[in-house]
């Protein structure tokens, strides 16, 4: 299998990029003065899209004229304008730059030469800028004859090579006085140049693709070949042959500025098959005769018998006829059949399409078997697509992909097998479909959407036509730990990078969810209001507080705030991912923070404390701090009580924690409930007593002792109450 190289720099540069996509945002239709790049395919496509090239002005009367990258002259340029055009500039940059600079060294005198080809529509424009005394020399060959001058300046057609420039700038020298020297050649095709020629030296055979008439192409062609390396030039992947790559092991692959890296890609995909299915010489076309011209038959020199001129027959008899021109009468009505035969024969050749290797046709699926599909695409006989041609997924059974009946486009692989059936792919075909859509997709930043059919290093691998990867970080928002919960599963996608020669195609679900994430978060900033009532999700959980995510801007739940009862930490009353209500507190739009309550939502046990704990009733609680003066006494979540020191005990208290200890479950009897101040006042020592009384009341009944006092009461047992109060 041949090791195929891409060169770094290969495909359409910024000049030609640049003009298709003015020419692809402007209102339609849109006249291109001269073809818009280099190339048939991009050409034929703008057309259908309504970008029509035009040869002058003068095929223009209304609407918009497009400038190509190449530029034109000022009187073009003007001449549109009085003829009420809308001119849509496309020049590249760099040939703006060479305009300008041819301009202002004419206005100082000097004689602009230029370095290209004469005829090059770029050169033509350049013309026009350098002034009435500018010339074209195409190499250091030309330069050399031209006469002496007191002050030139030489430029170059961008598309030059650099060392062509320096060479005719070299045979300047000795013939100019003043001789100043602009390089104006492109950035990007030095780069493009250097490219191709590093790598022509890496390979066994090189591959130029682009248009015959595309001049940076050519350039490319000669500078690929100068390094002795076998080089070829195609302007598509059907111009292949598989006799220039006989005992190669590497090949490398550029692209000229006007090629499109669909183009580069397909030359590519048709080198790297295992099957090799471009022609060999011997299916070319043969080479065609001049018109009028005879061809000799193939086994040699043609040989032509004289006829001797028949006699001239003075008399004005009819000769008899002879058998041999009887025989002549009697077969022409059969010769006159087959003629009409054959001419109907070519015109429903004719009416067929044109199965031309590489192109993409319309056919109908008339049969599918175990490993390959027929298909009918109007051609003398079926075509064939073999089962690893069907999808660009590894399937075993074609039903998985097409039925019979179904409509579908299929490239042509090979036009005629040893069976007389077009070798047709469909996998190719949809590959060709899908860049297209997946360029546009990159251009408008739409959405779309892919299956993840692998999980690999770094990544998944997903189906959007062809196969794309998506990095492990740009899968969600965070981190995802485990992307085996992906596979099979179908992902919102946008197309984030795109190389078509390399096969490259990088998309981001993240992306998406990021920016559905802004506008949500904006939306809720919008909508948000101190008093509000909103669902929120518990996303994070900390000592403090929890933090809930109320639509792209998270709250923060306060631990006091979580319930009216004591919270020690949050997780003690909430789970994360809980959903949950919760009142806008307060919000801080210039630190973008939002406080928020749960409890107000809850019923506040305060609201009822005075009927559920009248004055006297001696309840249970638990301690739940202490201090110099007291304890407090929660007696239920939400509602907590002082115990004063001086209702610790019936003895005199130092120390709150030598009677009781944080913790501990105690009797206290109310003393008092104030619900406006939330506070309740609490007594353990008068719980304790009544306690006391309870028990005594339940005892057995004695016999009292006799006693001396004849009544029997003694003032303790009347007042004894209150003498205890009064300590």
């Amino acid at each position: 299998m041949l090791e195929v190289i891409v060169a770094d720099h290969a495909g359409f540069c910024f000049g030609v990029a640049r003009a298709i996509k003015q020419a692809g945002a402007a209102p339609k239709p849109v006249a291109s003065l001269g073809t818009l790049v280099h190339n048939r395919q991009v050409v034929e496509q703008l057309a259908r899209e309504g970008v029509h090239p035009v040869n002058s002005l003068d095929e223009v009367d209304s609407g918009r004229v497009l400038i190509r990258s190449h530029g034109v002259t000022p009187a073009t340029l003007a001449l549109a304008r009085e003829k009420g055009l809308e001119v849509i500039d496309a020049t590249c940059p760099y040939v703006a730059r060479a305009q300008h600079q041819a301009s202002k060294l004419a206005a100082a005198g000097y004689q602009v030469v230029i370095v290209g080809e004469p005829e090059h529509p770029e050169v033509k424009g350049l013309l026009g800028w350098a002034g009435p005394g500018a010339i074209v020399v195409p190499n250091k060959e030309a330069a050399a004859t031209l006469p002496p001058h007191p002050r030139r300046a030489v430029l170059a057609q961008t598309t030059q090579p650099e060392k062509r420039l320096e060479e005719v700038a070299d045979a300047l020298r000795s013939k100019t006085d003043t001789l100043v020297v602009h390089n104006t050649v492109c950035q990007t095709t030095r780069q493009r140049q250097e490219a191709a020629i590093n790598l022509a030296t890496r390979v066994d055979v090189m591959v130029v693709v682009g248009g015959r008439d595309s001049a940076n192409t050519r350039h490319l062609v000669e500078l690929c070949r100068a390094t002795g390396t076998p080089t070829y030039h195609v302007e598509g992947a059907g111009e292949l042959c598989r006799q220039w790559f006989i005992n190669a092991h590497r090949v490398g692959v550029t692209g000229g500025a006007s090629t499109p890296a669909w183009i580069i890609e397909e030359v590519v995909v048709m080198l790297s098959e295992e099957e090799k299915v471009m022609a060999p010489e011997a299916e070319k076309e043969p080479a065609r005769a001049p018109e009028g011209t005879a061809l000799p038959p193939a086994g040699g020199a043609s040989e032509v018998e004289v006829q001797p001129e028949a006699e001239d027959n003075s008399a004005g008899t009819v000769p008899a006829a002879t058998p041999a021109a009887r025989e002549e009468e009697a077969t022409a009505p059969a010769e006159s059949e087959d003629a009409e035969q054959k001419n109907e024969m070519q015109q429903m050749e004719a009416r067929m399409p044109e199965l031309r290797r590489g192109s993409i046709v319309t056919g109908t699926v008339v049969q599918v078997n175990d490993n390959e599909v027929v298909v009918d695409v109007g051609g003398k006989s079926e075509g064939i697509i073999p089962l690893n041609e069907l999808s660009h997924r590894n399937i075993s059974d074609p039903h998985e992909v097409v039925a019979v009946g179904d409509t579908i486009e299929v490239m042509v692989l090979k036009p005629e097998n040893d069976e007389g059936h077009t070798v047709l792919s469909k996998r190719r075909a949809d590959r060709r479909v899908a860049w297209e859509r997946l360029e546009e997709l990159l251009a408008s930043g739409a959405e779309l959407q892919g299956e993840v059919i692998e999980v690999v290093k770094g990544g998944l691998l997903v189906d959007v036509g062809v196969r794309g990867f998506v990095p492990a970080s740009l899968v969600e928002r965070g981190y995802v730990e485990d992307l085996n919960a992906y596979l099979g599963k179908t992902l919102r996608l946008r197309v984030i990078e795109l190389d078509r020669s390399k096969n490259k195609v990088v998309l981001s679900q993240k992306a998406i969810l990021e920016e559905e994430y802004e506008k949500q978060r904006q939306a809720t900033w919008d909508s948000l209001e101190v008093g509000q009532v909103r669902k929120g999700i518990v996303r994070r959980l900390t000592n403090f507080g929890a933090f809930v995510d109320l639509g792209g801007v998270d709250g923060l739940l306060h631990v006091s705030e979580i319930s009216w009862g004591r919270v020690e930490h949050p997780r003690d009353a909430l789970a994360e991912g809980q959903e949950i209500e919760v009142k806008i507190l307060g919000i801080d739009r210039e630190e973008g923070k939002v406080s928020l309550g749960r409890k107000q939502l809850l019923p506040n046990p305060w609201d009822t404390a005075s009927e559920r704990y009248p004055v006297g009733t001696v309840v249970e609680g638990k301690i739940l701090r202490l201090a110099p003066f007291g304890a407090f006494v929660e007696v239920e979540p939400g509602i907590e009580g002082l115990v004063h020191i001086s209702q610790l005990a019936d003895r005199h208290v130092e120390k709150t924690e030598d009677v009781v200890s944080v913790g501990e479950i105690i009797p206290v009897k109310v003393l008092g409930v104030d619900q406006e101040a939330q506070r309740m006042s609490l007594s353990l020592r008068q719980a304790l007593r009544d306690k006391d009384k309870n028990k005594k009341q339940h005892r057995p009944t004695e016999k009292p002792q006799e006693s001396h006092d004849e009544s029997g009461v003694k003032l303790g047992d009347l007042f004894g109450d209150l003498f205890e109060d009064a300590k």
